[in-house]
């Protein structure tokens, strides 16, 4: 970006207004409320990219079975089962979103037992994302809406810090206010939020889901799965290897979002527009980031 000059400005911050030469600063200062979030947003948008990968589909027209590929996310852990069911009578929007690969010694230690497993990592990552969610704008207006409730500071709670530190995501528990954990396994490192507003809501309500968790790879530390016999050199201690698969590979942190809605007479979801999509994909983004500077200490630049 080209610098201006500061002899392009005139001394005083309220000069120079009068005359010709006044119309350049106008539009300047007109502009200076739009301009300067806007290059945030920029430069921000190029900060998550390099750390995040993003995809998403929309059915129709794509095929809801392509979503479930290997790396994404089952179709029953996502959806409902009518919409499983019967995928000709909803829209359905997909959205997912993930780190680049971290190493698993750039975690922090408390999470990686003596075994090499990974303890209280999948724990943590909701806790920070959610935490950071909780600041958002949309957060905040969720926790405003409140007062139709029986109970409105048990609702207010679950915004809370404390409350999302201490959580540990079991079944039935609520999150930021309109999200219940639905299920939770520790085998997949994953863990599916219903989006579930309380009874007394008065807001919109939403079809939609939540997919948390992460992905350990240990083919990508450039050594492969090793053979079984190489796995029991290592635990009689002839081998060169650490005998940790966890140790040597690498995770991949990642938040899936689904919304569905009846195609006769449903009003499309924020992922359907390619606005609503696009600021939510790079708040999705931002979250990821923020949660794995959570895990990691900041380590994983």
């Amino acid at each position: 970006m080209a610098r201006m000059g500061l002899s392009s400005f005139p001394s005083s911050p309220f000069g120079g207004l009068s005359g010709t030469n006044s119309t350049p600063i106008r539009v300047l200062i007109a502009l200076a409320p739009v301009a300067i979030p806007a290059a945030y947003i920029v430069y921000l948008q190029r900060s998550l990219v390099r750390h995040t990968a993003a995809s998403a589909l929309i059915s129709p027209p794509d095929s809801l079975s392509s979503a479930a590929s290997a790396e994404g996310t089952s179709d029953k852990e996502a959806l409902p089962s009518d919409v499983r069911h019967h995928p000709e009578q909803y829209v359905v929007a997909r959205e997912r979103v993930t780190s680049a690969p971290v190493p698993v010694s750039s975690l922090r230690p408390e999470f990686i037992s003596k075994k090499g497993n990974l303890s209280g990592l999948l724990d943590s990552y909701l806790s920070a994302t959610m935490t950071a969610f909780s600041w958002t704008p949309q957060a905040l207006l969720l926790a405003r809406m409140a007062s139709s409730l029986p109970d409105p500071e048990a609702y207010r709670r679950t915004f809370d810090a404390e409350y999302l530190a201490a959580c540990r995501f079991r079944p039935g528990d609520r999150v930021c206010g309109v999200y219940v954990v639905r299920s939770r396994s520790r085998s997949k490192g994953r863990v599916v939020l219903d989006l579930a507003p309380p009874e007394g809501w008065t807001g919109p309500v939403v079809g939609g889901a939540l997919v948390v968790g992460f992905d350990v790879d240990v083919d990508r530390a450039g050594r492969g799965r090793r053979s079984e016999r190489e796995r029991e050199r290592e635990r009689e201690g002839k081998g060169k290897g650490k005998g940790k698969d966890e140790g040597e590979g690498e995770v991949r942190f990642v938040n899936e979002t689904v919304m569905w809605r009846g195609r006769d007479g449903g009003k499309a979801t924020l992922l359907e527009g390619w606005v609503g999509r696009w600021f939510h994909t790079m708040m999705a983004r931002w979250l990821v980031v923020k949660g794995v500077e959570a895990v990691t200490g900041g380590k994983n630049e």
